[in-house]
């Protein structure tokens, strides 16, 4: 609906005479305002039960309290592009960094349930601007030879975030500051609004395109993908098809998705132009992005919960592993950034995928006596691998967008952001719980009542107890800490499963690979040689 490299040129610093703003300035405010939704989606799940406490929530509407936050972010990620070219990035980011800034410092100061949840919908919403307005922006407002550089800082901020929000939650838990998983976004909110009246210029508003937008695409498709996330987001909780609410969200999104796809088809000026998807360069990268964030909840769930269940680790210490993911991307991304000047996207991304798999497969010699420290070889590869994948999926994606399409590229690249992250994440989860169901199943099958071996560890269990005072029923102490025994290594066993088919998954995804072809030539692409 609006020509993002039409108008980069057109609105280049270098072609303004005097400029009464600094580009540079506002790539640091949109980079912040990306920084500022990935901590708080992060930092909100994993500070899930300081939240539940501190505002007297129960299990079930605390669950709510993320699911919320996440699915009124998805709400606008079709739109949010186009409404950064209509209104402007200035205008957008102003409102919605003013209204996000008043939401976050009210919900500690509530115990009302459907307050809280009001004030994370109205959170969400203003948030999900922040992202969606980052591409077009440097597109625009950079000349040509910043963009890799632009484009790197933006794929910087999500492995770094995503990882560093575990020691910045912990640090909360261990102070008392479960507040500020809430207030942190005050000072920092302040300093990205700084940033934007020094750094971004004033667009006149365009009515016109603003009163003939695709209104009815962008409430059929923004409706139908939050509640296709909040299905998803609550079906591991609620067991899937077994739950009508479940049932119920997604049969309510997919039919609204059914009336988005229809809708775009039907009007003169579609919000996204899904012709676009016949061209594989168009359609593939959202499948990528989603592989690369599959790929990820290796250390997003599946590390941080081994390292909770298994070894009994606090939120400090596991925020101390997953910093050796989050700290080298300092030094990784720009690098990486440097070398896709002369090499092809294709191959650094296909390259990213292979050393994610080698780190996944890394840990699946994963035994109960692993700690910390153990992980480190693993997770300094996974860094290596995550850092490649993401800069060069995203710059890729962006080096194939054509005047016309694109809103609908960048559209496609927030969905693919946020439920190709939720799908993986929802998939992982269930996959690690249903595993550990068998093989703590399979493992009792074994543990037969009366047999030899049985009741020779309880009577060593037992002996333990029974030195012990008021330690009630020895025999029962015992067969209590086998059945704990069982259990932990089943879930040992399930995270090794859950290592398997990450790393298996990851290398099967190498095939989209075959059906790219090189963009066309841009910023963003190496130099070709010609005959």
């Amino acid at each position: 609906m609006s020509d993002v490299p039409a108008a980069a040129s057109a609105s280049s610093p270098t072609a303004a005479p005097k400029a009464d703003y600094h580009p540079l300035l506002g790539v640091v405010a949109v980079v912040i305002g990306a920084f500022i939704s990935t901590i708080n989606t992060r930092v909100t799940a994993v500070g899930l039960a300081d939240i539940r406490g501190g505002l007297s929530l129960g299990f079930d509407e605390g669950s709510w309290v993320s699911t919320t936050f996440s699915a009124a972010q998805v709400l606008v990620a079709l739109s949010g592009a186009w409404f950064s070219l209509v209104l402007g990035p200035r205008r957008l980011l102003l409102w919605s960094s003013s209204i996000f800034l008043i939401a976050s410092i009210l919900p500690p100061l509530n115990r009302d349930p459907a307050i809280v949840l009001g004030l994370q919908l109205v959170r969400g919403l203003a948030v999900g601007t922040f992202i969606p307005a980052v591409i077009p922006f440097i597109l625009r407002e950079l000349p040509r030879s910043w963009w890799t550089w632009g484009l790197a800082a933006y794929a910087f901020r999500f492995v770094f975030s995503q990882n560093l929000s575990s020691s910045i939650e912990a640090f909360y838990d261990e102070n008392g500051l479960w507040q500020w998983i809430f207030w942190q976004n005050v000072p920092l909110t302040l300093l990205m609004m700084a940033f934007i009246c020094l750094g971004m210029r004033r667009h006149p508003l365009d009515l016109a395109a603003l009163f003939g937008g695709d209104w009815s695409g962008i409430a059929f498709g923004g409706v139908g993908l939050s509640l296709l996330f909040a299905g998803i987001d609550q079906g591991n909780r609620l067991d899937w098809l077994n739950s009508g609410t479940v049932v119920g969200l997604m049969l309510a999104g997919g039919l609204l998705i059914a009336a988005f796809v229809a809708n775009e088809f039907l009007v003169k000026q579609p919000l996204i132009e899904l012709r676009a998807l016949a061209h594989a360069n168009i359609c593939i990268p959202p499948l990528l992005i989603t592989l690369f964030l599959f790929g990820s909840s290796a250390t997003s769930f599946v590390l941080p919960d081994y390292l909770t269940r298994v070894q009994g680790l606090r939120s400090l210490q596991i925020g101390d592993v997953l910093n050796w993911i989050a700290l080298p991307q300092v030094v990784l991304v720009p690098s990486i950034a440097w070398v896709l000047r002369y090499v092809d996207a294709r191959l650094m991304f296909a390259s990213g995928l292979a050393v994610i798999a080698v780190g996944c497969w890394m840990d699946t010699e994963l035994t109960h006596d692993w700690a910390a420290g153990d992980f480190l070889p693993s997770q300094l590869v996974e860094a290596v691998g995550l850092a490649l994948a993401v800069t060069s999926v995203v710059t890729f994606a962006v080096a194939n967008m054509r005047p016309a399409w694109a809103i609908t590229i960048a559209g496609l690249i927030q969905i693919g952001r946020l439920m190709g992250n939720e799908i993986g994440s929802a998939f992982i989860q269930t996959f690690t719980r249903i595993e550990e169901q068998v093989y703590s199943n399979l493992t009792g099958l074994h543990l037969i009542t009366g047999a030899t071996l049985t009741e020779q560890r309880a009577a060593q269990l037992s002996e333990v107890f029974a030195d012990r005072k008021a330690s009630g029923d020895s025999t029962a102490q015992a067969l209590l800490v086998l059945d704990d025994l069982i259990r932990r290594e089943a879930y040992v066993l399930a995270y090794i499963d859950s290592f398997w088919i990450i790393a298996w998954v990851v290398t099967a995804g190498l095939v989209l690979m075959l059906f790219l072809h090189q963009p066309p030539p841009n910023p963003l692409t190496p130099p070709r040689q010609t005959a």
